[in-house]
């Protein structure tokens, strides 16, 4: 098993000097782009080779060939295939400037493929690899449509960076983000960013451009995680790749088998972490131009069912035998299914921006996953609202959303709504949140609809579901701009739930 995580890597310019490069080792390639900038690789073909070889790529903005030294050779000799490590435009040995997330990788990741099925060694066919951004790099080469990617296996990315960088109403998403844009971009770049909330700006319209997407003939051996930061928008995203690919979604933070130690620690669980025997059969066929034996799986999507804590193939998304039901907040901070219970009425929660309600667990990097909520439940601006114990098992498998009806006393003010599992010794532990930002005539109700979160978990018997709601949720979401009290309508507010009735059993 080879444990994959997402590491913030800085590149050193100096190439290894010590000793012969290795037979077939080329430190130094330069590769042209249509608009005269040069992209720097480190390519490596194998010592056996008697033939024109496929390639596996690496294209990455962490420094892809700052060591000076082969990129997994081991596998260059195993699999009779040369490698190619691509630093990303304006970032370690390349030209030019990097701004992430920009449409013109489309562009450069053509250019890229296409350079490589044009060389002498090639056989004309490329894999491509990599989680977070380097996955983006694998995505912006199937946006491209160039008949060079046969497969591609990208994790923790999704095709949506507007869902990336910005939450339900256009709340910003700066924790990480932040950070990470400035250091590898400049902080300039993340500001102009942070100028453009609505996804309907025209800045974007590259940066989310799919036209040709459907031409795309690569496949792609598809992961994520539901407690990835990256991963709200993945099952949109994969039902937009190719014929052919694959989707394995498991209980990760941001990276397979990344675990990052919660309340709820899955790396304990039996199975939850996987090796990477699927993918690497997935990309060596295509090099080789055989089918995949995920092809003749049970099924195209393969999830990780948290509570229950089994690995089940599906078809499709949302599951075609899903139950909508509706869970209402009620009168003495209840939760019921399918009808409201205790007439119309409010209730108010406040939000102070200098003492905002703190981020716990959730899609978050480097302390994503389930964590006891006890200490945000103890705070006197949340509210909770809880299901009596269940009876027997529920599954929620799908995607969560909310209709929060609401007033407030800012013209603009947020909605966080957060899911929770409290097992029956009373420990809450958060499964899914997202918070929304609406705007609010004084006195007049509003109603915030959206897309909480996907999910795939079982409450069990005993336990309860409840929901959190708040005004904050912070540092992961961006702070409103000034202090409120907003009031929940209780009557018609509820969360939208994808329930899974349980196998029928002769």
């Amino acid at each position: 098993m080879i444990k994959k995580s997402v590491t913030i890597m800085t590149c050193t310019l100096a190439l290894a000097s010590a000793g012969a490069a290795p037979a077939g080792f080329s430190g130094d390639v330069r590769i042209p782009m249509r608009d005269g900038v040069r992209l720097a690789g480190a390519l490596y073909l194998p010592t056996n080779r008697t033939e024109k070889v496929g390639c596996l790529l690496s294209f990455s903005p962490y420094g892809a060939t700052a060591s000076g030294a082969p990129w997994w050779p081991e596998r260059a000799e195993e699999w009779g295939v040369a490698t190619l490590a691509v630093d990303c435009r304006g970032r370690c040995r390349s030209e030019g400037v990097f701004e992430p997330w920009e449409g013109r990788l489309v562009d450069d990741a053509d250019d890229l493929l296409s350079w490589i099925a044009a060389q002498p060694w090639s056989s004309g066919r490329v894999a491509m690899v990599g989680g977070s951004y380097p996955g983006h790099t694998q995505l912006a080469g199937l946006r491209s449509a160039n008949p060079a990617l046969v497969a591609c296996a990208p994790s923790v990315i999704t095709l949506d960076p507007h869902s990336i960088n910005y939450a339900p109403g256009g709340v910003l998403v700066p924790e990480f983000f932040k950070d990470w844009h400035s250091g590898h971009a400049s902080p300039e770049s993340w500001e102009e960013l942070t100028r453009h909330p609505d996804r309907a700006d025209p800045w974007w319209a590259p940066r989310l451009d799919l036209r040709r997407l459907a031409e795309a003939k690569g496949r792609a051996f598809y992961q994520a995680g539901w407690f990835d930061m990256l991963g709200a928008a993945t099952f949109e995203t994969f039902a937009r790749l190719p014929e052919g690919s694959f989707l394995r979604v498991g209980p990760w933070s941001h990276g397979v088998n990344t675990f990052d130690e919660p309340g709820i620690d899955y790396s304990k669980v039996a199975g939850a972490a996987v090796t990477e025997d699927m993918e690497n059969e997935f990309l060596l066929s295509a090099l080789e131009g055989r089918p995949s034996r995920t092809a003749a799986l049970p099924g195209k999507i393969l999830l990780f069912v948290m509570g229950a804590n089994v690995w089940r193939y599906e078809n499709e998304w949302p599951l075609a035998r899903t139950v909508w039901r509706k869970l209402f907040f009620d009168e003495g901070f209840g939760l019921s299914f399918d009808a409201a219970r205790g007439g119309e009425g409010e209730d108010a929660f406040d939000y102070d921006p200098d003492n905002p309600v703190p981020t716990r667990g959730g899609r978050v990097v480097h302390a994503g996953g389930q964590y006891s909520q006890a200490p945000i439940e103890a705070r006197a601006d949340v509210l909770c609202y809880t299901t009596p114990a269940l009876a027997e098992d529920l599954e929620v498998t799908g995607p969560v959303s909310a209709s929060i009806a609401a007033k407030s006393t800012a013209p603009v003010a947020d909605v966080a709504v957060k899911l929770v599992d409290v097992f029956p010794d009373g420990t809450p532990y958060n499964v899914l949140d997202s918070i929304c930002r609406g705007s609010f005539a004084e006195g007049a109700p509003a109603t915030l609809d959206f897309r909480v979160d996907v999910t795939s978990y079982v409450f069990k018997a005993g336990h309860r579901l409840r929901v959190e709601i708040a005004g904050s949720n912070s540092p992961h979401y961006e702070k409103a701009p000034d202090p409120a009290t907003t009031r929940l309508l209780r009557g018609p507010s509820h969360l939208l739930l994808p329930t899974i009735p349980p196998p029928v059993r002769d």
